[in-house]
């Protein structure tokens, strides 16, 4: 019921009541029309009453509910009691309203203007997922949408991601595929999309990606330093090469790695860097966390931001220790090797001068995806494989590979995709041209958004040089006509021991994997393995896939190893064994990894086994020498320090070879009568020097 209903009722009851009741007392015996009229009357004064007090109050029911519809209306005061006063808080109460809806149509204005200026489209959908606003830049490219389903503007528009606030959508616009972003905030039923062009975003995304698996799996140490010289990136190269992790060399200064008295000259370097650009050629000492010296071949290249400000520098540094050192030996040598070596220093400096992390590097750099196609090739490869960029992008890596290594490139994948991260190793490359030449490889993965492996990185060094003095070294230092990269089979363990200790001599590392003891077959107990199906400190299990794994675990290039197979061929079938040997003699032979002796004496060979273990392995073979071994072996001793600048004395051959003084002196003398040596004074001391006839016996040998 109404409220002026109800105070018209109540009013008029009461002044019934009272009327009837003075009538009553006055007098008694009043006629019913009386009646009738005093109640007329009374229902007269009562809307009159009712209508005075409840109109303003009506009235500012009736603004109240304009108010509600958005219609700012006023209420004019009509008394100065309670009323009025009511009436004027309601009209202040609409001016602030006003003034508040005034003030949002200007923000809104302004949100509006500042959203068409946006890198992006700003859209908003309903709960239907119709447009309801859109900028002017959507508007543009898409036509008039408001009113649309986003679906019929924005072909394959996922509405069910509305709900997830973020999520990224391919438009397609002309033939023209855009990759965007789409922020979304839902208030009240509405949802407002804001989306970005994020394409060349990802595409950034991408290239970084591959520069930063180059940087890191890069055998150069790559520092990225700021302007005060402090280090800020550590890549792995230069973990390897300095033995810091990036925890330890982040926020120091880059002459933490040089003598005191090279830190002048640091700073000059940096100066020249700031002026010129760059400066290469640094060839200078640093300092290892184990306290070795050694020398690197380093360039400076400043790095300037947008407004051509110096932000940083990066410095590339190269470990040429062994190269200086063979240096020094060149300069002991003929004049003529002498100037070949300025020739190819002076080849070198000029590459070094076109050199960069990855496109100008001195190292062959080229990507390989899964199916052995070439997807990129740097000029350096250009270089050293003869084939142009055009020719050799699009090329099956096998191209590059020797008749004898043609699976190279499908067991590299396969054993990244088992889980190496990464693969160094010397190998053969075939050259245009036809010829073959040595390299050191290092491999890596590149790995797609998802994390997927889609090729491999290679960086190729060619050490042809290199490999063919090592080579000649080893023929001449060997007693033994072994190869690296070889399997050997041997049915004499004391040959196979004898082999192997031959080999630590001349510089490799050795490891027997056998179930004699130790001290039983001359060995040092640290290049020791024993095959025990108990497991205990210092044993491996005869299980071919656990010896496999251990065998590829060996670091280098430079591994000895023996495999004993008695005890195996006991606990497993030849067909196993077989199999193991098999596998290994692929890793040995593609990544170069060293020299593997398979021993056995046991009868549990048959002719059939031995026929197939000689198919997969060489022959051993002594080299034949006129003198006596243990002569032979200090005469190679003598001739191996030599070649390195240093001249041993008779004590040196007794600790060497751990035997006394008087047996020293015996197979020195033999040597001097032979006229192989001979003894010169060094101060104090008296020395030892192959002479021209030892040096043409270790050439011939």
């Amino acid at each position: 019921m109404r409220v002026f209903i109800r105070f018209v009722l109540l009013f008029t009851i009461i002044s019934a009541i009272s009327l009837v009741l003075g009538i009553s007392l006055v007098e008694v015996g009043v006629s019913p029309s009386y009646y009738a009229y005093v109640l007329i009357v009374v229902l007269i004064i009562s809307l009159f009453s009712a209508g005075s007090i409840l109109e303003p109050v009506e009235e500012l029911r009736d603004a109240f509910q304009s108010a509600v519809r958005g219609e700012m209306r006023k209420v004019a005061p009509k008394s100065s009691d309670e009323f009025g006063e009511l009436a004027s808080a309601f009209n202040w109460m609409i001016e602030e309203l006003i003034k508040e809806k005034e003030s949002l149509e200007e923000s809104e204005k302004r949100f509006r203007s500042v959203m068409e200026e946006l890198d992006g489209w700003l859209f908003e959908l309903d709960s239907n997922h119709r447009i309801v606003f859109a900028t002017n830049n959507f508007k543009e490219k898409f036509g008039d949408v408001e009113g649309k389903y986003v679906g019929d503007v924005l072909e394959n528009f996922p509405v069910e991601k509305l709900e997830l606030g973020k999520f990224e959508y391919e438009v397609i616009k002309d033939g023209k595929i855009t990759t965007v972003e789409v922020v979304v905030k839902k208030e009240e039923g509405i949802y407002r999309c804001l989306a970005r062009d994020v394409s060349e975003g990802k595409r950034v995304e991408r290239q970084l990606a591959f520069f930063k698996e180059i940087l890191e799996h890069s055998v150069d140490a790559i520092v990225i330093l700021d302007v005060d010289s402090r280090i800020t990136v550590w890549n792995k190269g230069a973990e390897m090469m300095f033995g810091y992790t990036a925890e330890e060399a982040v926020g120091k200064p880059l002459n933490f790695l040089m003598p005191k008295e090279h830190w002048r000259q640091c700073a000059e370097n940096f100066k020249r860097a700031i002026v010129e650009g760059h400066v290469k050629d640094i060839e200078a000492p640093r300092i290892r966390k184990d306290g070795e010296l050694i020398i690197v071949d380093q360039t400076l290249t400043s790095i300037h931001d947008s407004n051509g400000e110096v932000v940083g520098f990066v410095a590339i540094m190269r470990d040429i220790t062994k190269r200086k050192r063979a240096e020094l030996d060149l300069k002991n040598s003929l004049e003529e090797l002498e100037k070949r070596t300025r020739e190819l220093l002076e080849v070198q400096k000029e590459l070094q001068q076109l050199a960069s992390i990855v496109e100008n590097s001195n190292d062959a750099i080229y990507s390989v995806d899964v199916r052995g196609i070439i997807t990129s090739w740097n000029r350096t490869a250009e270089k050293v494989f003869g084939w142009s960029k055009e020719e050799a992008i699009g090329m099956d890596a096998s191209a590059l590979l020797p008749e004898e290594l043609k699976g190279e490139t499908e067991f590299i994948i396969r054993r990244i995709r088992e889980g190496d991260s990464g693969l160094s190793f010397e190998t053969r490359r075939l050259r245009k041209d036809g010829t073959v030449i040595d390299v050191e490889i290092t491999v890596s993965p590149i790995l797609d958004e998802l994390g997927e492996l889609s090729g491999i990185s290679i960086i190729a060094r060619d050490i042809s040089e290199k490999k063919r003095a090592e080579r000649e070294a080893e023929k001449r230092m060997f007693k033994y006509d072994v190869e690296r990269g070889r399997i050997y089979f041997a049915d004499n363990f004391d040959l196979a021991v004898d082999v192997i200790n031959d080999l630590v001599k001349c510089g490799y590392t050795g490891r027997v994997i056998s179930r004699r003891y130790p001290e039983n077959i001359g060995v040092c107990e640290d290049n020791y393995i024993m095959l025990s199906s108990r497991k205990m400190k210092g044993t491996l299990d005869p299980d071919p896939e656990k010896i496999y794994r251990e065998i590829m675990s060996l670091p280098g290039w430079k591994n000895a190893v023996l495999l004993d197979l008695d005890y195996l061929l006991v606990k497993r079938n030849f067909e196993e064994v077989y199999e193991l040997i098999q596998r290994l003699k692929d890793v040995f032979f593609v990544l170069n990894k060293g020299i593997l002796i398979v021993c056995s004496e046991s009868e549990l060979i048959g002719e059939r086994e031995f026929e197939l273990l000689k198919m997969e392995c060489s022959t051993i073979k002594s080299r034949k020498v006129e003198i006596p071994d243990e002569i032979y072996d200090v005469l190679r001793f003598i001739y191996s320090k030599n070649k390195i600048g240093e001249r041993p004395s008779i004590k040196d051959v007794m600790n060497n070879f751990g035997i006394t003084r008087n047996t020293a002196k015996k197979r020195v003398q033999q040597l001097l009568d032979r006229g192989l040596i001979r003894i010169i004074k060094d101060g104090r001391f008296k020395v030892l020097e192959v002479t021209e006839d030892g040096r043409q016996i270790m050439r011939v040998a």
